[in-house]
């Protein structure tokens, strides 16, 4: 059976060839992973005619040759750009492009001490990730139930009292005790005035009766992501924190909605916020409608003001509108969707109601 790595790089191959790319150079380590199936932290691949090079060292040298197939593994004698020369000149090549984001200007001036005439480029292979395949989207999909269903256990113990950062620590074991091998990111447990700040230091501040708590948090499935948040309220919501939910909520759906394949991220992003300004709320949401999420917690494509991305059938991103009041507090709602022929699929399920935790 042909591994999905092998249909990668030929993917690779014809975005190049249209791009007049003859041969690229893979540094970042979830590019590295996407093509070759290696997971080690040291690793670089050189993707020309022929079979890709793997260039790793002797750490690795077991382990690239258990997880690949279909590679030239190199080990590195004595450092990586004399390791990669090596490489290059066993593939023919002299001219190598590379991720402009990615390479440092003292690494170029080491591939030209080498011969090698580095030409920087944008991240081919991250444009490619922003589609998923089936066997990604299995991960993803595992991902999300592993941190929906800690989160639901996790619910009983969200009272009156609890502190958000043994809150944070519970749910983060409840997801290990699922299978993942990490959170996805540092949860966020953000409670009353907290709740202000879209990234929350969770602290040891107490949960109160009333308080709006956002909870962010994802989980991991063989090294794929989910990320997920909700906001509820700890017993009965004020009129204020209903009209602020809905009007989250009603941004949140109505951008859902609106997602089709081809639209300008940006403009999806303009769906959400044009609510939010309109209710009032502009200045107090200030950061981008979604991301991609793969690989990475946070990859292509962008949903901002500022992104030139566009929606593209089988890509995964979140949706998370917000609204942040200093001095009071803020409600962020994000779910992931999968674009498909059919339109837009919403693969997490957590409810989304304020009285999500209305027993207490």
């Amino acid at each position: 059976m042909t591994k999905p790595e092998h249909y990668r790089v030929e993917g690779l191959r014809k975005l190049m060839k249209a791009e007049g790319v003859t041969a690229l150079l893979v540094t970042k380590r979830e590019n590295v992973r996407y093509l070759t199936g290696f997971t080690g932290s040291a690793g670089s691949v050189l993707v020309a005619s022929g079979r890709p090079w793997l260039i790793t060292d002797f750490r690795y040298k077991l382990q690239a040759a258990r997880e690949t197939s279909g590679v030239s593994v190199h080990i590195q004698k004595k450092d990586f750009p004399a390791a990669l020369r090596e490489a290059a000149q066993r593939a023919g090549v002299e001219n190598l492009w590379f991720d402009e984001t990615h390479v440092t200007i003292d690494g170029i001036r080491k591939l030209r001490k080498q011969g090698l005439r580095p030409r920087e480029y944008r991240d081919l292979v991250g444009e490619l990730r922003q589609r998923k395949d089936a066997r990604e989207l299995r991960h993803i999909r595992e991902a999300v139930r592993r941190a929906e269903d800690s989160f639901r256990e996790l619910k009983k113990y969200i009272r009156p009292g609890a502190r958000e950062r043994d809150l944070a620590f519970m749910l983060e074991f409840l997801m290990r005790e699922r299978g993942a091998r990490k959170a996805a990111f540092d949860t966020i447990i953000a409670s009353g005035r907290n709740g202000a700040m879209p990234h929350a230091s969770t602290t040891d501040r107490r949960i109160r009766q009333g308080d709006l708590v956002t909870f962010d948090f994802g989980a991991e499935a063989d090294g794929y992501f989910s990320d997920i948040t909700r906001t509820y309220c700890v017993g009965r919501p004020s009129p204020r924190q209903r009209e602020i939910h809905a009007l989250v909520q009603a941004a949140q759906e109505a951008a859902i909605k609106s997602v089709r394949s081809g639209m300008a991220c940006k403009a999806l992003d303009a769906v959400a916020r044009d609510i939010i300004r309109d209710a009032g709320h502009g200045e107090h949401f200030g950061h981008g409608t979604g991301h991609g999420i793969g690989l990475m917690v946070h990859e292509g494509p962008s949903l901002s003001p500022l992104s030139r991305d566009r929606v593209a059938e089988d890509m995964v991103f979140t949706v998370e509108p917000g609204v942040y009041v200093p001095g009071w507090g803020g409600v962020r709602i994000e779910d992931m969707v999968l674009v498909t022929n059919r339109g837009v699929k919403t693969l997490t399920s957590l409810p989304r109601e304020l009285e999500g935790l209305k027993n207490l």
